[in-house]
């Protein structure tokens, strides 16, 4: 009976030396992933900072100037180009007639907003 006891404690002391040894192994292998995943993030971000660096450089308005001055027959823009005083819309009656005395007229939607609301429910 002993025998039998022994044999199968040795038996178990190989098995579990085995699947120790498997537990290492698998665990060396996870570290150095570990550590070349590491070392692609280091590369990436150094990449990444030059990247940044040349992109700065690039768009360094002077240099843009520069750029556009020399490839391009583009002029500044002129006040005449966006529009006049023309253009510019009048405000509505209705902001008028809904203001209270003592407050200046809303303009544009916040005045139709204001007006649609009175006398609604909002649900």
């Amino acid at each position: 009976m002993i025998r039998i006891i022994n044999l199968l404690l040795v038996m178990a002391v190989i098995g579990l030396s085995v699947g120790l040894y498997d537990i290492k192994y698998r665990a060396e292998s996870a570290d150095r992933q570990a550590r070349q995943l590491e070392q692609r993030i280091a590369k990436e971000q150094e990449a990444i900072r030059v990247l940044r660096a040349e992109w700065s450089y690039l768009n360094q308005p002077e240099r843009l100037q520069e750029l556009a001055a020399r490839y391009s027959a583009l002029k500044p823009l002129t006040a005449a180009q966006i529009g006049s005083f023309e253009d510019v819309p009048m405000p509505h009656m209705a902001d008028e007639f809904y203001a209270p005395s003592n407050r200046q007229p809303l303009g544009g939607y916040a005045g139709v907003a204001v007006s649609g609301m009175t006398g609604s429910t909002v649900r």
